[in-house]
């Protein structure tokens, strides 16, 4: 019995079809890594012509928000807030974005190139007079 060449010509295009099919690779892409936005509340007291700095770690560069959320015994204090990078080994803050003009609930922000260390610090501007309670919102990624 003789098979057509128009069917011995469709088989071996199947099978040369099959085995490109079969020996293509192809890489899975990875989907993009979706970071969490995080917020953290830092409390505590200034004295007069003081400084306080909390540190926090930014694991995707991203906007990094900071505000007064609350200020007592006096709320309409103007009061000094800044963010930079915090140096572990020596427990200190390195200021990098400062605002001499900071009060209750306005946002001040700042973009970090990298991931890394942070700090935020709030600090009297003269405007303390024995000390005042207060917290600081951050939000970071």
């Amino acid at each position: 019995m003789r098979i057509p060449v128009t069917a011995r010509f469709a088989v071996v295009l199947a099978a040369l079809f099959g085995s490109i099919a079969c020996g293509a690779t192809t890489t899975p892409t990875e989907p993009d890594p979706v970071y969490e936005l995080k917020t953290s509340n830092f409390t505590g007291t200034i004295k007069t012509g003081g400084t306080v700095s909390f540190p926090f770690t930014v694991v995707n560069p991203g906007d990094i928000s900071v505000s007064i959320a609350a200020l007592s015994p006096v709320s309409t204090l103007t009061m000094g807030v800044g963010l930079g990078s915090w140096d572990a080994a020596a427990e200190a803050c390195t200021p990098q974005r400062t605002t001499n003009s900071a009060t209750l609930n306005v946002v001040f922000s700042a973009s970090p190139s990298a991931a890394g260390e942070y700090c935020v610090g709030i600090f009297d501007v003269g405007n303390v007079q024995d000390s005042s309670d207060f917290e600081l919102k951050v939000t970071y990624y």
